[in-house]
């Protein structure tokens, strides 16, 4: 087109009437939003809809089976619309299924599938199928796409079918409510009495994963993409369990697809990688029995918060997946046996403020099903969502946060499950609060597992502190619990209250948060066309609106350093945030929706731990909800307060002086020197003699250590090799001589033995604070023990590494200095010669192994000494000079021919 021409066109009366109907048809397009009036569900596909489109379904009895196929375009403000002409007035008693989603024609998009909205329909009866809603059609996903308000209720199993699978040893599958695409929701919709295995709504992330591509091109990974689906206020009840329904195998085993009956399941194995992030919250769940697994977490991300769970036999399981958040939720087992709560897999989850009570499981899958249970594992770990290598098996529980949770009158309240692996947890225990009534049916220790040694062979390696219990016995050594009688509990309502100075900050604070009761549902729970068993009601709640919710993510406990740490704030309100302590800071104090705050804590110089807290808002004028975040830090360490003696090379100034025994035969290299070489891979070994009668111990193989000088001790530490069993030690003090009657007993400051706690490990020291001056430090091993240290597994003592931290005491004019003593040459030839101001009585050459090599009596120390060394190897020697006191000096020497 000719440039002077349009210059014409755009400032001429006609352009101006050309942009008017432009205007005007794009108008009339809006405006265009049709509403069709349908009395045949078959109907709804004779059109692909557009946005702001409303197609009702007249009411009535439809026995039609049917597939519904719903197909169109949405917009966020326009979405489009298929619904009963009331809610609950379209019943389909055939069991129709349902297809949400998109169309292509010829490789080209005619819908999107995006904001579509299915709204008040009721499924009873009929037959289901594989998968009966699906959020798809065909590889044409539904995004950002609504399912409200509807009801399913007692779909059946083809009987043919049915009995064909039973001949087979297996169930048949059905699963409800299959999510695919992006960003759907399920929301105040009902799903009552099913009867066949298969989850009730199932996240399906294989095209997630990896989308489809065209023939001959490379595979996608797109696993970092966000899913985010919403599962809100819907009501599930009465979900059978399949053994129930149809027994085992005649070899005693499940089912076949028995085990795939989760009411949710968000993922699967092979995709557990996927970037989730679906939000799981203020649903109700009763006799949700399909399986031990009532939700479960196959996916990264998920928050599953502001649930509750009653008569449920099973738990809300983290099976596969990282960084998930489990806050606010509610379970009430009603002394139903086979009701659990919260069963951990996988890594860096936030297990916070839950509340279960009354749960027990004495009878049926004991194993699984208990307050909180800790699995072991043994596969990978927080599989990063680029990556395509996972695994069936049960993963690794790493860097897991269990704190502020409520445990009341529940069977196992903190269970270590070794089944599926012994790969020891880690991560933070704080804060949490267990309780029982006196007389309780479902008293038991706190601390449990499936053997004798589950918590001791995976529950250990936990950082726990600040945990309170009454009403039972811990079950097992842990300093981070307390029992605390001074817990007042007050029944509050059908939950328990507690008060008292000791509770501040324990157990779950559920905010605003109440536990869902029957009497709930039409009401904001689940479909307003239906009560808690399914009958017809007519004066239910139809409001469709999420809830308002502010969750934040806990903290693993701070080191004694100043340090950082991220949290993440789920919310779809506006909210602040305050941190209530000086020695805390935030880098975030408001926002709306999700955000990531970073907290800063300055370094902690005193050794107790200390505890704070930030306190989330919601800006006022909604439910005002309040979120407290936990913050704990260390005290410091107390290695850091003192003075390391042994600081230099091979421990030096400190040299091992004498030892009863030391393992150098056979190739052994046991050396007693090893307790000061700082090499954590060599150890001192001695293997005590038989018990002594009437005693549980023998009487121990020793280790003399020469400070070099006299020292207040304020410190020791000492590091065994990696058994399993505790080892029994004493340390006896000497400040004048190294014969037996010198010494007096340090520790252990009551008992015969102190028991080491660092099994396991040969890099980890049992600390030991005291106040002793001391010159010679005398450690004697006994052996290796049971966790009471009153039965004896082992003679052997194997000692990696001892530490001592001090300050000097005032020389005297008996005590050694070195600037009093000179050695010349160094490196020594055939002959040392030594002049010393000293009283010197004796001299002595070890190995550094501990050997004597060479001893020499002197008698006249003033006067230069010679000796002679033309017959010792070439190497490194320590040189020990002893007074008329006991007292004495040690120098490394080089010997070089």
């Amino acid at each position: 087109m000719n440039p002077q021409f349009v210059k014409k066109l755009i400032f001429s009366n006609q352009f101006k009437k050309l942009l008017c109907i432009v205007l005007f048809f794009l108008a009339l397009k809006i405006e265009a939003q049709t509403t069709y009036n349908i009395d045949d569900p078959e109907k709804l596909r004779d059109v692909i809809y557009e946005p702001g489109d409303v197609i009702i379904l007249k009411n009535g009895t439809y026995a039609t089976d049917e597939r519904i196929q719903f197909l169109g375009s949405g917009t966020a403000d326009n979405p489009v619309t298929f619904r009963a002409e009331t809610p609950g007035g379209v019943v389909f008693t055939g069991g129709p299924r349902l297809t949400i989603g998109g169309e292509s024609e010829n490789g080209v998009k005619v819908a999107t599938g995006e904001y579509l909205i299915v709204d008040g329909f009721h499924w009873k009866g009929g037959y289901g199928a594989s998968n009966f809603i699906e959020f798809r059609n065909g590889q044409d996903f539904a995004h950002h796409s609504t399912i409200q308000n509807c009801v399913i209720d007692g779909l059946g199993i083809e009987p043919s079918e049915l009995a064909e699978d039973l001949a087979n040893e297996q169930i048949t599958k059905h699963r409800w409510i299959v999510l695919y695409g992006t960003y759907n929701t399920v929301i105040n919709c009902s799903f009552l009495n099913k009867v066949s295995s298969g989850a009730i709504i199932l996240g399906e992330y294989s095209y997630n994963a990896f989308p489809e591509v065209a023939d001959g091109e490379p595979e996608v990974n797109n696993s970092c993409a966000e899913v985010g689906h919403i599962i809100t206020k819907n009501y599930f009840y009465n979900f059978q369990k399949m053994e129930d329904l149809y027994g085992r195998k005649t070899n005693g085993d499940q089912l076949s697809n028995a085990g795939d009956s989760e009411t949710i399941r968000i993922g699967t194995s092979s995709y557990q990688m996927v970037n989730s992030n679906v939000t799981i919250s203020n649903n109700y769940f009763v006799q949700s029995d399909g399986e031990n697994e009532i939700i479960t977490n196959k996916s990264k991300g998920n928050t599953i918060t502001n649930n509750t769970f009653r008569r449920c036999r099973g738990s809300l399981v983290l099976r596969h997946g990282s960084n998930a958040t489990v806050d606010g939720n509610i379970f009430l087992g009603e002394n139903v046996d086979g009701t659990g709560g919260i069963r951990i897999t996988d890594s860096n989850h936030n297990i916070t403020n839950n509340y279960i009570q009354d749960c027990i499981t004495v009878q049926d899958q004991a194993k699984w099903n208990n307050g909180i249970t800790f699995i072991g594992g043994s596969a990978n770990a927080d599989v990063a969502c680029t990556s395509d290598d996972v695994s069936n098996g049960y993963q690794k529980s790493q860097n897991i946060n269990v704190s502020n949770n409520t445990l009341v009158n529940t069977n196992a309240p903190f269970f270590y499950n070794t089944d599926k692996g012994s790969t020891d947890p880690t991560g933070t225990v704080n804060n949490n609060l267990i309780y029982f009534e006196a007389s309780n049916a479902n008293l038991s220790d706190l601390i449990s597992g499936d053997t004798n040694t589950s918590y001791s062979d995976l529950g250990t390696t936990l950082t726990y502190s600040g945990n309170i219990y009454a009403g039972t016995t811990l079950g097992a050594t842990n300093a981070g619990f307390s029992e605390e009688s001074g817990i007042t509990a007050t029944a509050n309502g059908e939950l328990f209250s507690f008060s008292g100075t000791l509770t501040n900050n324990k157990g779950a604070n559920l905010g605003s948060y109440v536990a869902t009761t029957d009497a709930m549902v039409g009401y904001g729970i689940g479909a307003c066309f239906t009560n808690n068993l399914g009958e017809g009601i007519t004066d239910g709640d139809c409001t469709i609106e999420v809830s308002e919710s502010l969750t934040v993510s806990s903290l693993e406990t701070f080191t004694a350093s100043a340090a950082s740490k991220e949290v993440n704030v789920t919310a779809n309100v506006s909210w602040t945030a305050v941190a209530n302590d000086n020695w805390i800071s935030i880098n975030t104090t408001s926002g709306t929706g999700n955000a990531i705050v970073t907290v800063s804590l300055s370094e902690n110089t005193e050794t107790t731990t200390r505890t704070g807290s930030v306190t989330f808002s919601q800006v006022a004028g909604g439910d005002d909800i309040v979120r407290t975040l936990t913050v704990n830090q260390e005290g410091a360490n107390l290695t850091d307060l003192y003075t390391l003696i042994n600081s230099g090379t091979n421990g030096a100034p400190v040299t091992i002086h004498s030892y009863s025994k030391q393992q150098d035969t056979d190739g052994k290299t046991n050396f007693a020197t090893n307790a000061l070489d700082k090499n954590f891979s060599t150890q001192w070994t001695a293997d005590d003699g038989d018990l002594l009668s009437g005693d549980y111990k023998g009487d121990g193989e020793f280790l003399i250590f020469d400070l070099n000088d006299e020292y207040q001790l304020d410190l020791i530490q000492v590091a065994t090799d990696d058994k399993s069993d505790a080892y029994g030690l004493q340390i006896w003090t000497s400040t004048t001589g190294t014969n037996s009657s010198d010494f007096v007993k340090l520790l252990p400051t009551s008992n015969d033995l102190m028991i080491t706690t660092t099994t396991g490990t040969r890099t980890d020291f049992d600390t030991y604070q005291v106040s002793q001056n001391a010159r010679y430090v005398k450690l004697i091993g006994f052996g290796r023990f049971n966790a009471d240290g009153n039965s004896r597994k082992s003679v052997w003592t194997n000692i990696t590494e001892v530490e001592f931290y001090g300050e000097s005491t005032s020389l005297s004019t008996d005590t050694f200095n070195e600037n009093k003593i000179s050695i010349y040459p160094i490196p020594a030839d055939h002959e040392l010669s030594i002049s010393s101001k000293l009283n010197i009585k004796n001299i002595e050459v070890f190995s550094l192994d501990g050997k004597l090599i060479l001893s020499k009596e002197t008698t006249n120390s003033a006067a230069e000494i010679t000796l002679d060394t033309s017959k010792i190897s070439n190497g490194i020697y320590l040189i020990r000079f002893t007074n008329e006191n006991g007292l004495n000096e040690s120098k490394l020497i080089n010997i070089a021919h």
